[in-house]
C-alpha cells in the first residue's frame, strides 16, 4: 500500500495483526479503496501465504451458482451441472477466500459459511461428509458490519465471526498528503504497462507543478482506482515530457454531481461496454483487455452498469 497517512499506516499495522491470527478479517472501504489489494496483503502476511488466493464478487454471480463457487457440489446435485466440482474453500486449501459485497449473498448461504467458521468444516452442495476449512476468509464491503448486521443484510451467524477485526480503508479525500506519492506509483506502473503494450515507453516521465496542483485539489470520489485511470488516459495524451493539466481529464470537481454529466457519462460508459461484451460473446477477460482495463475494473464497469456477461454469451 501507498501513501504516509496515519489511516494508511494503520490499516497496515492492522495487515500485520491480522497475518498472525486464522481468523476472519471484514474490510470496509468505499468503491476502488482497493480492499482486494488489502486483502492480498493480508493473504502474503499469513500462513497461508504459499496458498491459493481467489476473490468472488457476491453481487455478480448468479444465485443458483454462488454455492457451488464457494462450497463445490457433488456429481449430480446441481441439475445443470452433471460433474462434481471443487469450490473456492478446496481449490484455495491453505490460502485465501476474498468475497466481496458479502451482503448481496443469499441469508442461508451466508449463515452457512457463518456455521463453516464456527466448525472449522463445510460441506458441498449435495454432500453428506464434512471437509476441514483450512484457508482463510475476507469478507468486503462499502459499509461497515455494524451497519450491515444491523439492517438485517448479514446473517448473524456470520456478522459475529465479521466483527474479531474490522479494517476501515478511508477514501482519498480524507488523506490529501497520500495523492502525489500513490500519482507517482500509477505513474512508473502505467509507463511499464504502455512500454509492454506498444514496445516503447511514454514520453512522459512526470508531471508538471501545475498538474501536480491539479492532482492534489481533485476530491477523487473514485479514490484510487480513479487516480490510477486518469495517470493512464494521462499517458497516452501526453506528447512531451511532462503530464500537464490539459493531460488530465478530470474536468470541474463537482463535474460528478451535475446530472447531466453523471447521466451523459453513464450512457457512454454503458453503450461502450454492452459493445465490448457482444464483441467478445460475453468473455469477460477478453473484453478487459479489449478495454484495457484490469478484470475486476471492469467488473465494477458491469456492476455500476447492472450489466451481466451471461446476457451475450452464445
Amino acid at each position: 500500500m501507498v501513501g504516509t497517512s496515519r489511516a494508511v499506516q494503520r490499516a497496515i499495522e492492522q495487515v500485520a495483526v491480522a497475518g498472525r491470527g486464522r481468523f476472519p478479517v471484514f474490510v470496509t472501504g468505499e468503491e476502488g479503496t482497493d480492499k482486494e489489494l488489502l486483502a492480498r496483503l493480508i493473504h502474503d502476511a499469513s500462513e497461508w501465504a504459499t496458498g491459493g488466493f481467489f476473490a468472488l464478487d457476491a453481487s455478480l454471480v448468479p444465485e443458483p451458482l454462488v454455492e457451488r463457487e464457494l462450497l463445490g457440489c457433488e456429481a449430480g446435485a446441481i441439475p445443470a451441472l452433471p460433474a462434481a466440482s471443487d469450490g473456492a474453500f478446496a481449490r484455495t486449501h491453505g490460502g485465501t477466500v476474498l468475497i466481496e459485497h458479502v451482503e448481496a449473498l443469499p441469508k442461508d448461504i451466508q449463515a452457512r459459511l457463518g456455521d463453516a467458521l464456527e466448525k472449522n468444516a463445510f460441506r458441498r452442495v449435495g454432500g453428506s461428509e464434512a471437509q476441514p476449512l483450512d484457508c482463510r476468509l475476507v469478507c468486503a464491503s462499502t459499509e461497515p458490519i455494524d451497519v450491515l448486521a444491523g439492517t438485517g443484510r448479514v446473517a448473524p451467524e456470520l456478522s459475529e465471526k465479521l466483527r474479531l477485526l474490522e479494517i476501515r480503508l478511508p477514501p482519498l479525500r480524507e488523506r490529501r498528503e497520500d495523492v502525489l506519492p500513490l500519482a507517482a506509483h500509477a505513474l512508473s506502473y502505467a509507463r511499464e504497462e504502455i512500454a509492454h503494450e506498444q514496445g516503447a515507453p511514454s514520453p512522459a516521465q512526470g508531471f508538471s507543478r501545475e498538474a501536480l496542483e491539479r492532482l492534489r485539489e481533485h476530491s477523487w470520489p473514485g479514490n484510487e482506482r480513479e487516480l490510477r485511470e486518469q495517470i493512464r488516459a494521462a499517458l497516452r495524451l501526453a506528447r512531451g515530457g511532462e503530464i500537464c493539466p490539459e493531460d488530465l481529464l478530470l474536468g470541474p470537481d463537482n463535474a460528478e454531481e451535475v446530472p447531466a454529466f453523471r447521466d451523459a457519462k453513464r450512457a457512454f460508459e454503458r453503450e461502450y461496454v454492452t459493445r465490448v461484451l457482444r464483441l467478445c460473446a460475453g468473455n469477460i477477460s477478453r473484453a478487459a483487455r479489449i478495454a484495457k482495463k484490469d478484470r475486476k475494473d471492469f467488473y465494477d464497469v458491469m456492476r455500476r452498469n447492472t450489466i451481466n456477461p451471461q446476457d451475450f454469451r452464445l
